[in-house]
C-alpha cells in the first residue's frame, strides 16, 4: 500500500487553509477600512494617522463607552487630534476647515471643547450630581447637542460689550448648571474682561472658577 498522501485531498486542504487565511486578512482590512472611512474626509495621511492614535487615549475610551452617536465620536476624536497638533506646534487650520465644511461651526465648537481640555473638567462637575450611568450618558449627550447653551468661545476680535450681553442672555435663557467662557492665546485678555461683565449680572447665582490647561486660560462658571 502506498504511503503517499492523497494529492487531491492535500490540494483541497491547502486551498481551504489559504482561503480562510485570505478571508481573515481581508476581514481585518475591511474592519480597519470601515473604522478609518469616518475620518477619510480629512484627506491628509499624516493627520489621519494622528487621529487614529487618539483612539488609544483614556478620554476617548471613556467617551466611547457612554456615547454611541457616530458624529459625536468623530468630533471627539478630532478634538483630541487638534490638541495633539497644537501641542506639536503643527498647523491646525486645514483640519479646522475640514471640520467646519463637514460639521459646520457647531462641530468645530465641539472639537474645540475637547481640544481645550474642557471635557474632563466638565465631567468632574457632572459626576457630582448624577448617580447613574444612564443619567451621565444623558448629560454628556445634552452637553454636546446643545453646546452653544453651555460654552462661549472668545476670539480676539470679539466686541466685549456685545459678547458679554450675548453670554448673559444665554445664561438667563437656559440656566445651565455650568457655563464656560473659553479664551486662548490673544483672546485671554478679552476673556478676562468679558468675565467681569458677566459676573456683575449673574454673581448672585453663579461662582467663578478659573481653569488653566496647557497654557490655555478658561473661565468657568458654576452655579
Amino acid at each position: 500500500m502506498s504511503s503517499e498522501k492523497d494529492p487531491i485531498a492535500s490540494v483541497s486542504k491547502g486551498a481551504t487553509k489559504g482561503l480562510l487565511e485570505w478571508s481573515e486578512e481581508k476581514l481585518k482590512q475591511f474592519v480597519k477600512k470601515f473604522k478609518d472611512k469616518n475620518i477619510a474626509f480629512i484627506q491628509d495621511s499624516k493627520t489621519i494617522e494622528i487621529a487614529k492614535e487618539q483612539r488609544k487615549k483614556g478620554e476617548w475610551v471613556f467617551f466611547k463607552f457612554y456615547i454611541k452617536d457616530k458624529d459625536l465620536r468623530i468630533l471627539f476624536q478630532l478634538g483630541l487630534t487638534l490638541r495633539k497638533l497644537e501641542k506639536e506646534n503643527k498647523d491646525v487650520e486645514p483640519l479646522k476647515e475640514k471640520i467646519i465644511k463637514k460639521y459646520k461651526k457647531q462641530g468645530l465648537h465641539i472639537a474645540f471643547f475637547v481640544a481645550n481640555g474642557l471635557f474632563g473638567k466638565y465631567i468632574g462637575n457632572i459626576l457630582e450630581r448624577v448617580p447613574t450611568i444612564d443619567e451621565l450618558t444623558g448629560e454628556i449627550n445634552k452637553l454636546f447637542q446643545n453646546i452653544s447653551h453651555t460654552v462661549a468661545f472668545i476670539n480676539r476680535e470679539d466686541d466685549i460689550p456685545q459678547k458679554t450681553s450675548e453670554i448673559i442672555i444665554k445664561i438667563q435663557a437656559h440656566s445651565p448648571d455650568t457655563f464656560i467662557i473659553s479664551g486662548t492665546g490673544g483672546a485671554v485678555s478679552i476673556c478676562d474682561k468679558i468675565k467681569i461683565g458677566v459676573m456683575r449680572k449673574i454673581s448672585s447665582n453663579y461662582t467663578c472658577e478659573q481653569h488653566i490647561a496647557e497654557g490655555k486660560k478658561v473661565k468657568e462658571y458654576t452655579s
